[in-house]
């Protein structure tokens, strides 16, 4: 069974007083006052181009979306600049170094892991690498790499629409 973050408030997290009106955002506990919004959480995903404007794309080595098409990437740590999570997020998933990354859409997202949906506002940076050499998957994470120019192929088993959407419009800027 799957339920959004939302639904997981049953208790005040300030006072633990039951409530009635989970699923409703914001939080407000009629007890003590305590109000909780449930905005998104951020998460980075880098475009990672090559010299032959070849683009790099993962095979996901877990749920969700295990099997399917990614890109590098992954949630902000908290006190950490995006640009700093988006080079963190390359190298760990790829031992790729950005030479140079830039700002070029954002678009919603929903993550459900372990039966619990979070939103997401997945932010997207178009990144440049020197070379693909060395690329080495995340144990655990990353199954695989792809590399080529996108495709209706590659577009149609991306485990996230966001990811599929960042790189559409990729596509409209060259």
């Amino acid at each position: 069974m799957t339920k959004h973050i939302a639904d997981a408030f049953q208790f005040c997290p300030r006072c633990g007083a039951e409530t009635q009106a989970t699923g409703t955002s914001p939080f407000a506990c009629k007890e003590c006052g305590f109000v909780f919004y449930f905005s998104p959480v951020a998460a980075v995903g880098g475009i990672v181009v090559n010299s032959n404007n070849e683009l790099l794309f993962l095979v996901r080595g877990r749920d969700p979306g295990k099997g399917k098409f990614g890109l590098p990437g992954g949630f902000v740590d908290p006190g950490e600049p995006l640009e700093q999570s988006l080079s963190r997020e390359v190298m760990e998933e790829t031992s790729l170094t950005v030479t140079r990354a830039s700002y070029l859409c954002s678009f919603p997202n929903q993550y459900t892991y372990r039966g619990i949906t979070i939103d997401v506002l997945d932010v997207f940076f178009e990144c440049r690498v020197d070379s693909f050499d060395p690329l080495t998957a995340q144990p655990g994470e990353v199954e695989s790499f792809h590399i080529a120019r996108p495709s209706l192929e590659i577009l149609d088993r991306f485990a996230f629409e966001s990811n599929r959407r960042a790189v559409e419009f990729f596509l409209t800027q060259e």
